[in-house]
């Protein structure tokens, strides 16, 4: 069973989550904080115990979750969720290597699919689908030399799918998606998925 921390100032939204959170066989939510000052010192009392996933709020006080981000030493992969849709927020959280960033509007069924989805998978970012729609609103002309296949491959990223399923899509083998997305990180100078999305985006690619 996967472990889940939940980071949110309303204890109203809290309960909810953890309601739908447990509702589910393969997922616990084991703590609980109201801001990220709370939570580092949950944490720390954890120990080995840690979340293998948690669930952050932006805005928070005291703590915000950017910041809480940025703070925090730990394995446990993060997904943000958010009542807005804050472009900005999403590239800076995005190169920071978080897993995910959705919004607290979405259907809860599909909040817990894109929890599970991101921890049996390290190909996938979980974003929002009001999310991607704005992101595609900005697209602009290529400057970064991306080649049409390459910048086709970077969407598919965006809109969650795994190396092997881009692959199923482009009728080619996962090897030559993962060759791609090399080369992707190689031109964006970033070293992940999560990162390449936020060049992405910022730069208006997708």
């Amino acid at each position: 069973m996967y472990k889940v921390m939940v980071i949110d100032d309303h204890p109203i939204v809290r309960k909810g989550l953890s309601g739908i959170i447990d509702s589910n066989e393969n997922l616990e939510v084991i703590a609980s904080a109201s801001d990220g000052i709370e939570a580092l010192a949950i944490l720390e009392k954890l120990q080995d115990d840690v979340p293998d996933i948690i669930l952050v709020d932006v805005l928070m006080p005291r703590m915000n979750g950017i910041e809480f981000i940025k703070t925090v030493k730990t394995v446990s992969k993060i997904i943000i969720l958010s009542t807005e849709i804050d472009r900005y927020a999403v590239v800076n959280l995005l190169s920071l290597g978080i897993s995910g960033y959705l919004l607290k509007d979405e259907a809860p069924n599909d909040i817990v699919k894109n929890i599970e989805k991101v921890l049996n998978s390290d190909d996938y970012v979980a974003l929002s689908t009001e999310i991607i729609d704005e992101i595609n609103k900005n697209k602009s002309k290529n400057q970064l030399n991306l080649s049409d296949r390459q910048i086709e491959v970077l969407g598919m990223v965006a809109n969650g799918l795994t190396n092997k399923q881009i692959g199923k899509e482009l009728f080619t083998t996962e090897r030559t998606v993962k060759a791609h997305l090399t080369e992707i990180y190689t031109l964006l100078n970033v070293s992940n998925r999560a990162q390449a999305i936020a060049v992405a985006i910022k730069k208006n690619i997708i």
